[in-house]
């Protein structure tokens, strides 16, 4: 039984491939744009992402960036975020502007910071001198690459919360210069931010 899922699985995959190629670049293009929001047409519009970048030298730019930021964003909601993440770093690339790829990954790299935090702990606790000392400078590059994206997402959509962590971050890093800069760092951020995404 597993095995003829398996077979009809596949050979579900490859006619779609099939068939995206087959299609106009406007009418795949339709097809992704009706399905990418829908939550149960997840893996279809994932499908019609790939196909779609698959061909990306027929598509303008603004369509190129709708798709690889949607790509990211429907691995993130099926818990996929190991494959969302080059997605999202590729949509950063090209709508740089655009702030939700940047509190998408903030956020995940948010959660490696606290494991990397109780990890110099262990270290203090078993006065382990080198360990907590390398512990430290991997954790103070982290949480600078943490605290950047999750800047760029408070300037252009501030709230508390962002601002709770990234303040968190700089204070267990040791890091005070960077929270009295905060404000100013803020102020050139909040320049050419993006709050919703073209396709057109």
């Amino acid at each position: 039984m597993k095995k003829f899922f398996f077979i009809t699985l596949l050979l579900s995959v490859g006619l779609t491939s099939v068939f995206a190629q087959q299609k106009s670049i406007e009418d795949l293009y339709w097809d992704y744009t009706m399905v990418r929001m829908g939550p149960a047409k997840r893996t279809e519009a994932i499908d019609l992402g790939l196909a779609l970048l698959n061909r990306k030298t027929e598509l303008k730019a603004k369509q190129i960036a709708n798709v690889t930021y949607h790509l990211g964003r429907l691995y993130e909601e099926r818990n996929q975020m190991d494959k969302a993440v080059p997605y999202y770093e590729s949509s950063i690339k090209l709508t740089p502007g655009y702030y939700v790829p940047y509190l998408a990954l903030g956020n995940y790299y948010f959660k490696d910071c606290k494991e990397m935090g109780a990890k110099i702990n262990q270290a203090e606790l078993a006065k382990d001198a080198v360990l907590y000392e390398k512990n430290l400078q991997d954790y103070k590059k982290f949480t600078s690459k943490t605290a950047a994206y999750l800047e760029k997402s408070y300037a252009c959509d501030p709230d508390e919360k962002t601002k709770g962590m990234i303040t968190y971050l700089y204070q267990s890093s040791k890091n005070p210069e960077a929270l009295k800069t905060f404000d100013s760092r803020i102020k050139t951020l909040e320049e050419g931010c993006i709050t919703l995404l073209d396709d057109e």
